[in-house]
């Protein structure tokens, strides 16, 4: 199994890394977050302020000394003697950085020789100059993160079933959802969200509600939207009696002490702006006036939806219906299906539900994991059908990593926000680009 897993994290990987499209724009901190963790011990990017300033203050909020916070910033001026922060979840660079601190020891070691390997835009990656090739070391730490979401994936469902179809849904999940197109393309939040909620369900079949208890809590500091892995983890440890809801709890503690400490240092309170409901100069979770079409639009829009990028996981609803029969693995299906009904309620009631300059379903694709779990209970009858849905999905994110003009539809002919018509727009899908 060793070998098995290895070979499928490698071949995952190799092809990851080798797809062209980058698209770091919400994470392009992520790395100098995790440096600034390394070689300072704080999650402030002051010692970077000629990159904000040069990158236009994008996504960088500041703190000043009187504890008022300032969103966005535009000039430095702004934030006299005051701390300038990523705007999105610190839990990300403070994972990250375990993977940035041996990866830049490793390339120092290797100089000056690594170097000379390839000129040009590898040139100060292999150099170890991770600060300022931070958009090839999201790649590669994506790519790494995204392959080990899949060995997760592999293990998780050949417990489920057999091998061969544990390998197949496996593969369905590295390639033929946003795990390739979205997953490993930058170094954010979702690439940590399709690990951590596979993990945390797993850690519930196999009675660990210790360790699903701080899984599902880290993949809420992720990305709060992750509540939708919570909540139903919480229900299912109360379903199984007092004492899993009380290692549940334990096991939560840590993670949420670590992150209420260090929230309360930066902002003076428990959570950082970024999970409140209602945030100041930034859209918001409501009940809006397009809620009804942005729930359609995140599953059936030409431009966002799920089921039009990875229509093989529609087939997903017959996998919880055997399951839902199932007494043994009834939980399982409870929880993939309250997972997915909580996401897609959270990610549609957002504002801006459509994702902005991304490719295909963003703000459901971190539960690509946990959806592709229940095509492993198929009867053959469906595997069949399930091929020519697995050949459009395959293509459709196949596009999303190769071609580069199918990245650009968000802002060619028009912003997309300037013309959200555009996302309903069959004659112009970013896929056929």
């Amino acid at each position: 199994m060793i070998r098995a897993c290895s070979a499928l994290f490698l071949g995952v990987f190799a092809v990851y890394l080798s797809s062209p499209i980058a698209t770091p724009a919400d994470s392009r901190w992520t790395i100098n977050t995790a440096l600034s963790l390394i070689h300072e011990r704080n999650t402030d990017l002051n010692e970077y302020t000629a990159e904000l300033e040069a990158q236009h203050w994008y996504a960088i909020e500041c703190l000043l000394p009187n504890g008022q916070r300032v969103f966005p910033v535009t000039h430095r001026d702004q934030c006299p003697n005051g701390r300038f922060y990523h705007f999105y979840p610190a839990a990300v660079p403070l994972l990250a950085s375990a993977a940035v601190a041996p990866l830049e020891a490793i390339l120092s070691s290797l100089q000056p020789f690594a170097a000379r390997v390839a000129p040009g835009p590898r040139q100060r990656f292999l150099a170890g100059d991770l600060a300022r090739s931070s958009m090839m070391t999201e790649l590669v730490l994506a790519s790494a993160l995204v392959a080990a979401a899949a060995v997760i994936v592999f293990l998780f469902a050949a417990e489920l079933t057999g091998w061969p179809v544990a390998l197949a849904a496996t593969l369905i999940f590295a390639f033929a959802t946003p795990a390739w197109s979205t997953g490993s393309r930058a170094l954010w939040m979702h690439g940590f969200s399709m690990l951590l909620l596979p993990a945390g369900l797993w850690a519930i079949w196999r009675g660990r509600w210790a360790l699903a208890g701080s899984l599902l809590l880290l993949a809420f500091f992720v990305r709060p939207t992750n509540l939708a892995g919570l909540l139903p983890g919480a229900a299912l440890a109360l379903w199984a009696g007092r004492a899993a809801l009380r290692r549940f709890t334990l096991g939560a503690l840590p993670i949420g002490a670590l992150f209420a400490l260090l929230n309360f240092a930066t902002y003076g309170s428990l959570l950082a702006p970024y999970f409140l409901a209602s945030r100041a100069n930034a859209p918001s979770l409501g009940l809006h006036a397009e809620f009804g079409l942005a729930i359609a639009g995140n599953l059936f829009s030409p431009a966002r939806g799920l089921f039009v990028y990875s229509p093989v996981l529609l087939l997903s609803a017959a996998g919880l219906a055997v399951w839902l029969r199932s007494t043994e693995r009834r939980p399982l299906a409870l929880f993939i299906a309250a997972a997915f009904v909580v996401q897609l309620l959270l990610v549609s009631s957002y504002q801006d539900w459509s994702g902005g300059h991304c490719y295909g379903p963003r703000y459901l694709s971190d539960l690509a994991g946990l959806l592709v779990l229940p095509l492993v209970a198929l009867t053959p009858r469906l595997r069949v059908i399930a091929l020519p849905l697995l050949a459009v999905s395959l293509f459709l994110h196949y596009q999303g990593a190769f071609c580069v003009p199918c990245s650009q539809w968000n802002f060619v002919p028009t912003e997309i926000r300037e013309s959200p018509q555009r996302l309903w727009d069959w004659n112009d899908p970013p896929f056929l680009r």
